[in-house]
């Protein structure tokens, strides 16, 4: 029995020494925190509990499987702070995500330095630059000024994400997302040579004279998403500095005109819009959600219906809006974050009148995830036997998603050359003799008007 004892005893004080050596090092995973429950995590996180029994502290870490809020099993109130993911954007600035009490403002602690962000429908993120392999931050919450839930202690590790050709970074006070190729063009350091832009002029000029050879009226129109960055350039992060003069959207735009062109510059819309019960973009996608992608259908054929009053934009009331948390997109790819496990409040546009030409058998996104179906990436031509509405050809990138079904409808023929193709196609004009060649265009991506 003596040595029974002593085994145990002997067990009891390794163990105890173990412990002891265990601390804020960035590998060890025991952190004393305020957490009265597990709480989910990817490997990126770990959540401890603190617990006392006869005035001894012991401290428990768990890491869990990747898993949604939605998923979660554990004992924490449903307002409480929850870390779900943390990577890296470009070392040593990473991004936290997580979810949080509706319409909170987030306060992170790491250290003697905190930063507090506006939640959006009860997800938070913010950026930290910070060295070292694990961070312990320490989340409070406040809505309207008063103090939600007890304060909740993770142990941050970030990780690299997986891709090498662009990657996502996050606000400093607001839950969106950017990707890295806006921020040429917010820091105005890549301005076209005047060489380019007369060449630009050149051609486009040359275009609206094959095309008037059939239709004088005929018109080549421009729309050029502006990126996130550029309606909302109070939320970029501190590590980017806005340019100030001429942007390379001033100088397209500027030649464009001078070639005779129609430019739908968005710009002063999306500025008057841009605090709008719906968002114009999404938080977690590079990409304008389905209300900015309305507001544009609506100056476009506020434009062309000056010609066909028929091809007056539908209201905003005449579609079906569905509110719902949907399947995050682009930036959690960029990443490394499963983008199902991040799910972004988001309005869905539907028609909520007669679909004339089969326009909605293609469906825009796959599924409840914010990201194009490969069917919309497609050459298409949408015939809706209406005369006195107008013909186009539509060239386009990635953002045509947001406008596919709507477009259509308020055209007669609406030929869509396959997404990414810019080719200028003159036996085609000849052919079809569209009213309207319609270039549908992010920001980012202006070299393929300025080049093609």
């Amino acid at each position: 029995m003596k040595r029974v004892c002593f085994l145990i005893l002997a067990v009891l004080m390794l163990s105890t020494c173990v412990l002891s050596s265990c601390g804020d090092d960035g590998d060890s995973s025991f952190v004393i925190s305020n957490s009265t429950s597990e709480d989910i995590s990817d490997e990126s996180v770990s959540s401890d509990v603190e617990s006392s029994n006869n005035d001894s502290s012991t401290t428990v870490s768990s890491e869990v499987e990747n898993t949604s809020s939605e998923e979660a099993k554990d004992d924490l109130p449903e307002n409480a702070v929850r870390l779900l993911f943390t990577r890296y954007t470009q070392n040593p600035t990473f991004v936290m995500i997580g979810t949080c009490a509706q319409g909170a403002k987030v306060t992170a602690t790491i250290g003697t330095e905190s930063l507090t962000v506006d939640s959006y429908m009860g997800w938070f993120e913010m950026s930290f630059t910070k060295t070292g392999k694990s961070h312990r931050v320490t989340f409070t919450q406040e809505v309207d000024g008063v103090e939600v839930d007890e304060p909740r202690t993770y142990f941050a590790k970030p990780t690299e994400p997986p891709s090498s050709w662009t990657w996502a970074f996050g606000s400093n006070n607001a839950f969106q997302f950017f990707i890295e190729k806006m921020i040429e063009d917010f820091e105005g350091n890549n301005l076209y040579g005047n060489n380019v832009i007369t060449g630009m002029t050149s051609r486009v000029k040359s275009r609206i004279e094959q095309i008037r050879e059939y239709n004088e009226d005929a018109e080549i129109i421009y729309m050029i998403v502006p990126s996130v960055l550029t309606t909302y350039p109070e939320l970029a992060p501190d590590f980017l500095t806005k340019g100030s003069g001429q942007t390379r959207l001033d100088q397209v735009t500027d030649g464009l005109k001078k070639a005779g062109a129609t430019v739908i510059d968005l710009r002063n819309v999306f500025k008057l819009h841009k605090n709008d019960e719906m968002p114009l973009y999404y938080k977690l996608d590079s990409h304008w959600a389905d209300y900015g992608a309305y507001l544009g259908y609506k100056e476009l054929f506020d434009h062309i219906s000056k010609k066909f009053p028929s091809a007056k934009p539908r209201e905003v009331d005449e579609f079906k809006w569905t509110a719902d948390y949907y399947i995050s997109a682009d930036a959690c790819l960029y990443l490394g974050i499963e983008q199902e496990k991040v799910k972004e409040y988001a309005y869905y546009r539907e028609f909520d009148f007669e679909d004339v030409g089969n326009i909605t058998k293609v469906p825009r996104y796959r599924g409840m995830q914010l990201i194009y179906n490969d069917l919309t990436t497609e050459e298409k031509v949408f015939k809706t036997d209406r005369s006195e509405l107008p013909s186009c050809v539509v060239y386009r990138d990635s953002y045509c998603a947001g406008i596919y079904d709507i477009l259509p409808e308020r055209m007669n023929n609406t030929h869509y050359i396959g997404m990414w193709n810019y080719a200028w196609q003159k036996n085609l004009m000849q052919t079809e003799k569209p009213d309207y060649v319609i270039y549908l265009i992010a920001e980012w991506n202006m070299d393929e008007i300025v080049y093609n």
